[in-house]
């Protein structure tokens, strides 16, 4: 039987994205790789084909080829030269591989899959504790059997942010990035085309243009706009976004043999909040009801750390709320929708930074439950990834010490670099 895998271009050039979808024997990844050395004009040494195709899945005989391989892997679909350090990374994946995925390996399961986890996804051996700028390999582990065991049904949940990292400019471009939104995509589909699930699905969660938009985006961006008197604006640029998104999913969709849908975060938000009455009370700030949530258990600890990371973003002036509905009103564009917004915005900015704090901890323990229900996987692509979410998940899934099916992609601040994977970045693009 032929070994062949789905290819799938995430590299910041795109070079060989007229590929994306297709079906490749291993021998022929040796050639696309040499396109793309062409292409590029980059000098990296690469396997022949007979070298791809010959490796041992486990690295069990003749590990240099294998390591050559996985870096010629690595580079066809990244574009990045990844160093022995970071290509030896993809060995330890294995190794805590349970026995029975370890033996479901083929050539082309490992030159589909460990590549692209090792170029997507920065790796860590430290287990005890949070760690921002890598995943454990623990979950690492969880998240590669889950894609090589044999199930009717596989199904991702990624969210993604609506407002930009940065505090000096609040201001939401105009449209997503298509090259980034194609490059976030594609990576996905590298993963879940090669899995072995009958069924894949990947739900891309956003927030759209209505009242919550005012309390999930960071307030600074908020309340530009509104002192501006541009909140029209700003929500006709979340409109954009949502439509720049579906266009890119839907291309996907039509190439790819997973489904990418795109889904408003609205009802989840909804969900979030009605756990929130159950276990808080009505106005959220009681007594916790569930006993998970109750002093010094994890979800206890996220709440703290979630309010340590909130309270930079407290106002210290409360909100005149009139002026700038009368700015609104007075502006070029007013809408029904921008005063509802401004009222939304109004009464999450009265909540206590306990209430607050609470909410971004059960919204995450949801999203992680959610995921635990359907015994699926997530993939982290918004900018933040902080404790307190760390620790919500941990809550979901039992223990810091326990594996949780959740990765993080590739973020770099770094300039973009061919050499090494430490520039090379995959989350966030607007």
């Amino acid at each position: 039987m032929a070994e062949e895998m789905t290819f799938w271009d995430f590299s910041r050039s795109q070079t060989l994205s007229r590929y994306n979808g297709s079906r490749i024997d291993v021998r022929e990844m040796a050639a696309l790789c040499d396109l793309r050395r062409q292409r590029e004009a980059v000098e990296v040494h690469l396997p022949s084909p007979d070298e791809m195709a010959g490796i041992h899945p486990l690295a069990l005989k003749r590990p240099r080829r294998w390591e050559a391989a996985i870096g010629a892997m690595i580079y066809a679909c990244s574009g990045q030269i990844a160093l022995r350090e970071e290509i030896i990374a993809a060995r330890e994946l294995l190794d805590r591989l349970p026995r029975t995925d370890r033996s479901t390996l083929t050539v082309s399961r490992v030159l589909a899959l460990v590549p692209a986890m090792i170029a997507g996804f920065r790796f860590s051996r430290r287990s005890d504790a949070f760690n921002p700028e890598a995943n454990r390999y623990l979950e690492g582990a969880r998240f590669l059997s889950a894609l090589l065991r044999e199930r009717p049904a596989l199904d991702v949940e990624i969210g993604l942010c609506a407002h930009r990292a940065g505090v000096r400019d609040p201001v939401l471009p105009d449209h997503v990035s298509r090259t980034g939104a194609h490059r976030m995509a594609a990576f996905v589909a590298s993963l879940l085309d090669n899995s072995r699930a009958a069924e894949r699905t990947v739900r891309v969660s956003q927030q759209t243009a209505t009242d919550r938009a005012a309390s999930t985006v960071n307030s600074l961006v908020f309340t530009h706009y509104a002192n501006e008197g541009r909140l029209e604006h700003f929500l006709r640029t979340l409109d954009q976004h949502a439509d720049d998104m579906r266009t890119v999913l839907a291309h996907h969709d039509a190439l790819s043999a997973t489904r990418f849908r795109f889904t408003p975060l609205d009802p989840f938000s909804e969900a979030v909040e009605r756990d929130m009455a159950e276990v808080f009370g009505p106005d959220w700030s009681g007594a916790p009801a569930d006993p998970r949530w109750r002093r010094g258990g994890t979800l206890d600890s996220a709440v703290e750390e979630a309010k340590g990371k909130m309270a930079r973003f407290l106002r210290a002036a409360p909100l005149d709320v009139d002026r700038l509905l009368r700015l609104h009103k007075d502006s070029e564009q007013p809408s029904e929708r921008g005063v509802s917004a401004l009222h939304w915005f109004d009464r999450h900015q009265r909540l206590s930074l306990e209430v607050r704090a609470r909410y971004d901890v059960a919204f995450h323990h949801r999203l992680a439950l959610a995921t635990m229900s359907g015994d699926g996987v997530g993939i982290g692509m918004e900018r933040g990834w902080d404790a307190y979410q760390w620790l919500a998940w941990n809550a979901a899934y039992g223990s810091a010490g326990t594996a949780m099916p959740l990765l993080y992609a590739r973020s770099s601040t770094d300039p973009a670099s061919h050499v090494s994977l430490r520039s090379f970045n995959l989350r966030q693009f607007w």
